[in-house]
């Protein structure tokens, strides 16, 4: 290649570099701006408008001089846009839906741990429940499985996975990591990339979390882990280390790298520092592959047999003791342990 070839190589990479960079940013702007300016719906659109318009500008400009100065404009404005995304924080002190109204904490005392709010609502609907708040508490050293569930409901990619702690007396310890809706809030997948709502770590008894899916229609299943006493143990207790830890100091959900599966792995991180990433920490819904191919779950029948015998929805019941509901749920289930 010769040297004006290069040159020209090189201008034309810096061309396509510079529009992918402002693209990007202007596309994150919008988003940021939509999702958390405090205005109006016609004044955010208007905000939103001429901050796309400078863009465009500064876009024109890459192609023709007498606009290049838009560049200054554009990371003046951009800088300012950083530095207010930085005032956004975290807050334990929201007007919270009643459901995630409270996060879990924990203390232990040698072999007892005792945990305050956890949920145990009942529930008519989604939207008509009694709302209980309990303290419980739990003997470790008769601590003796740990279940993993997965509930689809969007379609066979994402799952929300939860973890049910199961003890010598037949009672079951559940936490699920969530967002923390404010009153009359909605999911967004893409409002979750924005700062929009903070985690939350809550604990319930099996029958509120399960009772609540069903009634929205989502599909549950339900795998039984292979592991240790010991190892339950210490995933339990990470459980309420970060739990406390999220009371103490809140923090945001996001979408990508601070939700239900990825904080769960990171916990698994916690017991094995070599436990592998992989995509279906992200497409969560493949997670039962994942635990197939490192041995988690049970290995001694072909994976599709697991899939198909952990399909648990038509056995959740209103009705049943807190044993009896778990009893009936593992009734068959493959166990690797």
């Amino acid at each position: 290649m010769t040297a004006s070839r290069f040159r020209r190589f090189s201008r034309r990479g810096g061309v396509f570099l510079n529009c992918v960079l402002l693209l990007g940013s202007a596309v994150w702007a919008s988003f940021a701006l939509w999702f958390q300016l405090p205005l109006s719906g016609g004044l955010k659109l208007a905000g939103i408008a001429l901050f796309d318009g400078l863009a465009a500008l500064t876009l024109a400009g890459v192609f023709w001089r007498p606009l290049r100065g838009a560049w200054i404009a554009y990371a003046l404005v951009f800088a300012g846009l950083l530095g207010w995304w930085s005032t956004i924080l975290p807050s334990n002190d929201r007007d919270f839906a009643p459901d995630v109204a409270h996060g879990v904490t924990g203390i232990v005392r040698g072999d007892e741990l005792t945990l305050e709010n956890v949920r145990n609502f009942t529930w008519a609907s989604p939207t008509d429940f009694s709302e209980h708040w309990e303290e419980r508490r739990y003997d470790l050293a008769k601590l003796s499985s740990v279940d993993f569930y997965l509930v689809y409901f969007m379609g066979p990619l994402i799952a929300h996975s939860m973890v049910s702690f199961g003890f010598e007396d037949g009672r079951h310890l559940m936490f699920s990591i969530e967002i923390r809706k404010e009153r009359g809030e909605a999911f967004s997948a893409i409002a979750g990339f924005f700062k929009r709502y903070e985690l939350v770590f809550l604990a319930a008894d099996e029958r509120d979390f399960l009772f609540l899916r069903k009634a929205e229609d989502e599909d549950v299943r339900l795998f039984r882990i292979r592991t240790s006493p010991q190892a339950a143990r210490a995933l339990l207790l990470q459980y309420v280390r970060d739990a406390n830890q999220l009371a103490a100091h809140p923090q945001f959900y996001n979408t990508l790298t601070a939700n239900c599966t990825t904080s769960i792995f990171l916990m698994l991180r916690t017991l094995s520092p070599t436990f592998p990433l992989d995509w279906r920490v992200l497409l969560n819904g493949f997670l039962p592959s994942y635990a197939y191919q490192h041995g988690l779950i049970d290995t001694s029948i072909p994976l599709a047999e697991v899939i198909a015998r952990a399909a648990v929805t038509d056995r959740i019941m209103m009705g049943l003791s807190e044993v009896a509901f778990g009893q009936r749920l593992r009734e068959g289930l493959p166990d690797p342990n």
